[in-house]
């Protein structure tokens, strides 16, 4: 999401300093872009594939034929958030634990998203919360908090960056903890955010990312 900023701000001023940073910079909050979602769209409908029962083959085909039928009116805005995501709802009913239908639900999700409607985003989000692979996990909590984060409901976007800790999922894993560290400032809880941009410092390699952590700290020691 975009992050208002202060003229001197070191954190964001050090953040234009490289490409990376600039996007850093422009996109704290952001899911996972293009090169995450094709490696979910080859995890998931490659295991897909694997699927032979007429129950999963079913399932597979309702799922393709609602996205036919309705993503392309919910992105055209033909039809509303709400209406789309009520009929999703209805659709997944059937869908528990079916791993075929989070490409649709993280595709509905993002939609939802840049146009701003949050709530349903969510709601879309939580018919896949419980699939157990730590690749999907990562997509789906990362968007979580991002949608929690720009409710200003701090406190759920920081528990859905803790099921990606404690699944010990290392995807991205430098910007979970930077991304954990900025919501407990955010919260007002500094020792809980220096502790996070302290293991940033200490475990990971990428530099960016480091001199981030460094800079929160400094900011909060001065």
């Amino acid at each position: 999401m975009a992050t208002t900023t202060t003229p001197h701000n070191p954190v964001d001023e050090a953040l234009q300093e490289t490409e990376l940073g600039s996007f850093i910079a422009k996109n704290k909050t952001s899911v996972i872009g293009f090169v995450a979602l094709i490696i979910l769209g080859v995890f998931a409908w490659g295991g897909y594939s694997m699927y032979k029962g007429s129950k999963n083959d079913e399932l597979s085909s309702v799922v393709f034929e609602f996205k036919n039928k309705n993503l392309e009116n919910l992105t055209k805005k033909t039809m509303t958030g709400a209406d789309y995501t009520a009929a999703y709802l209805e659709m997944a009913k059937s869908m528990s634990g079916f791993v075929g239908l989070t490409p649709l639900a993280l595709a509905s999700s993002d939609v939802l998203t840049s146009q701003g409607d949050l709530e349903n985003s969510l709601k879309v989000l939580a018919t896949v919360k419980d699939q157990s692979q730590s690749y999907i996990k990562y997509f789906v909590y990362s968007r979580m908090a991002v949608n929690h984060e720009d409710l200003n409901q701090i406190d759920n976007a920081i528990a859905d960056l803790e099921v990606i800790v404690k699944a010990n999922i290392k995807v991205m894993e430098s910007k979970t903890y930077l991304d954990l560290g900025r919501l407990y400032l955010k919260k007002g809880d500094k020792e809980k955010a220096k502790t996070n941009f302290q293991y940033v410092i200490d475990n990971m390699s990428q530099a960016e990312f480091v001199k981030l952590a460094k800079l929160y700290i400094a900011q909060m020691e001065s």
